[in-house]
């Protein structure tokens, strides 16, 4: 009968001999393992870039909400102040106020015939009437300005005033000047003076406010235009106005 003989490891300086080394990442996976529903995670390879990670919907969601409730309130505020405007015009019923020259005078009209230079100046009573009931109207101050065929000849301040309900104001207001004409202007003007019919614009610009009962709106701008037709330009007299057509708009 055979004899087997045992071999035994040999200890050397009483350390045991190291325990051989295993490659873990390199072993095949079972053959009849099962992940389940979750994929196997691997490291990346060394120099790969990163994977990308997925976006944060939470920031995503309070940003939407931010942008519906800053539509939501500019809707509100746009339906309230149109329901406003419209329950104050129903109330109210606002009219513009009319505007129109009332007399014209010529305090001083002399032409230096060597330097066409002309010296010029005007009292205006000008006549603004508020048909409405329940508004007031502030007039804060302004120009007025006369002209001839476009070139200004003149111009002076429109005085700063209240107008009540259904009220007529006329301010009396001074215009003066001094222009340099050009020889067509020139030859324009002392035909027309001397033909009678003389056309001047007079303008004026003046900051409106309007008053709803206790309530005061914003500032618009009163634009008033009247074109007139005056029989002379002599200093001194009151002009005999021909002709005068006014338009008076108001814009924001």
């Amino acid at each position: 009968m055979a004899s087997y003989h045992r071999v035994h490891p040999v200890i050397v300086d009483g350390s045991p001999l190291p325990a051989p080394e295993q490659n873990k990442d390199k072993l095949p996976p079972p053959p009849n393992a099962d992940y389940g529903d979750r994929l196997p995670i691997t490291a990346p390879a060394p120099g790969a870039p990163a994977p990308l990670r997925a976006p944060r919907r939470k920031r995503h969601s309070r940003c939407c909400r931010c942008v519906c409730c800053t539509l939501l309130v500019v809707i509100v505020l746009v339906v309230a102040l149109g329901a406003t405007a419209g329950i104050l015009y129903a109330v109210f019923r606002p009219k513009i106020p009319t505007f129109r020259v009332e007399r014209l005078t010529a305090t001083r009209f002399d032409v230096n015939t060597t330097s066409m230079t002309l010296r010029d100046a005007f009292e205006v009573q000008v006549t603004a009437e508020n048909p409405n009931r329940r508004i007031g109207v502030y007039y804060d101050g302004g120009w007025v300005s006369a002209s001839f065929n476009g070139t200004e000849l003149c111009r002076g301040a429109f005085p700063a005033l209240y107008q009540g309900h259904r009220s007529t104001v006329r301010p009396l207001i001074t215009l003066e000047g001094e222009t340099r004409l050009d020889s067509a202007v020139a030859a324009q003007l002392l035909q027309q003076r001397q033909a009678g019919f003389v056309p001047l614009t007079v303008i004026a610009h003046v900051p409106i406010r309007i008053k709803f009962g206790a309530l005061k709106l914003w500032k618009m701008t009163g634009k008033a235009r009247c074109r007139l037709v005056v029989d002379n330009l002599e200093a001194g007299r009151r002009l005999r106005i021909r002709s005068n057509s006014c338009s008076f708009k108001l814009k924001p």
